[in-house]
């Protein structure tokens, strides 16, 4: 199973972060039927994604009317504010290890699916081998890009809270499922 680089430095820098860091975050969770998820903190921003009623995300700031969010690929999106409400949330993995292997396992697939339409998008070079151009950075924005989107439909599909991610990341490299 392949990892991308920034999970491997995403897991390997929480290994080194005390648990209780984790547990202080403030959250906030959508209280609109579907809210875009921005690039940007404006209404001109690419969509990332559609969250939906009730789902929790890491907050990390405001930015005017905006919620700057944790999302997936490590890179910070944006909720508009009047869409949104701060919460109180407790980290909670699934109980079932059936469940939360599953859910590892297609967010892994998710991730493969990711690169995969980065690199045919914006592929690093071309039939010759000879490097594109500017494309290793559009490849990585837009592999982060789809990250998130379909991580977060992965989250969609098991009925789990995106601020689960990296405890059950974690473990399931430390189970090498």
């Amino acid at each position: 199973m392949r990892v991308c680089v920034y999970l491997t430095v995403l897991i390997a820098s929480l290994a080194l972060v005390p648990s209780t860091v984790l547990a202080d975050a403030d959250y906030i969770e959508v209280v609109g039927k579907v809210v875009n998820v921005r690039t940007g903190p404006d209404s001109s921003s690419d969509v990332v994604a559609e969250a939906r009623k009730g789902d929790i995300f890491e907050l990390e700031g405001q930015e005017g009317e905006w919620y700057e969010i944790d999302m997936f690929s490590g890179e910070w999106r944006y909720i508009y504010k009047r869409t949104a409400k701060k919460v109180t949330y407790t980290l909670l993995l699934p109980t079932s290890v059936s469940t939360r292997r599953s859910i590892f396992r297609a967010l892994s697939s998710a991730e493969d699916r990711s690169q995969a339409e980065a690199d045919r998008k914006y592929p690093m070079a071309d039939r010759y081998g000879r490097p594109i151009s500017g494309n290793m950075e559009r490849n990585i924005d837009y592999m982060r890009l789809l990250d998130d989107r379909y991580k977060l439909e992965v989250f969609h599909q098991f009925g789990v809270q995106p601020p689960i991610y990296i405890k059950l990341i974690v473990e399931g490299v430390q189970k090498e499922w």
